[in-house]
C-alpha cells in the first residue's frame, strides 16, 4: 500500500525538459567557412557525425566569428572550432529536426548539448 502512496524517486540520468533527445556516440567533427549571401561576412558551420543504433545523424551548429571567439578562421579556412571527444556517448536535445532527401539521413538543425 505504502508504494502507491509515495511518490516514484527521479531518475538523475533522464532530463526534466521535455522534447525530442538523441543519444549516440560522437563519430567526427568537421568545419567549414562560407561567405553570406548579403556580403555581410564569413560564418562557420561546424558539423558533428553522430552515430545512432540504427544509422548516422548530423548535428549543424553555426557561428559567427567576429562574435564568438570559440571559432578561429584564417583565409577562409577554420582553424579552430568547438569539437566534441570522439567515441564518446553525447545526448542532444533537439528541437528542430529534419530527415535528409538523399540520403535519409537525421539532420539535427538546431538543439542543444545535455551535460549528465
Amino acid at each position: 500500500m505504502d508504494k502507491l502512496i509515495k511518490p516514484t524517486e527521479t531518475n538523475p540520468a533522464i532530463p526534466a525538459i521535455n522534447g525530442m533527445y538523441v543519444r549516440g556516440v560522437v563519430v567526427s567533427n568537421r568545419a567549414k567557412a562560407f561567405k553570406r549571401k548579403d556580403g555581410t561576412g564569413t560564418s562557420v558551420a561546424v558539423e558533428y557525425e553522430i552515430a545512432l543504433q540504427p544509422g548516422v545523424a548530423i548535428w549543424v551548429r553555426y557561428f559567427e566569428p567576429a562574435k564568438d571567439n570559440t571559432v578561429r578562421v584564417e583565409n577562409d579556412v577554420v582553424v579552430e572550432f568547438p569539437k566534441l571527444k570522439e567515441f564518446q556517448q553525447v545526448t542532444i536535445r533537439a528541437t528542430r529536426v529534419r530527415s535528409d532527401e538523399h540520403t535519409g539521413q537525421l539532420v539535427i538543425k538546431a538543439g542543444e548539448l545535455v551535460v549528465s
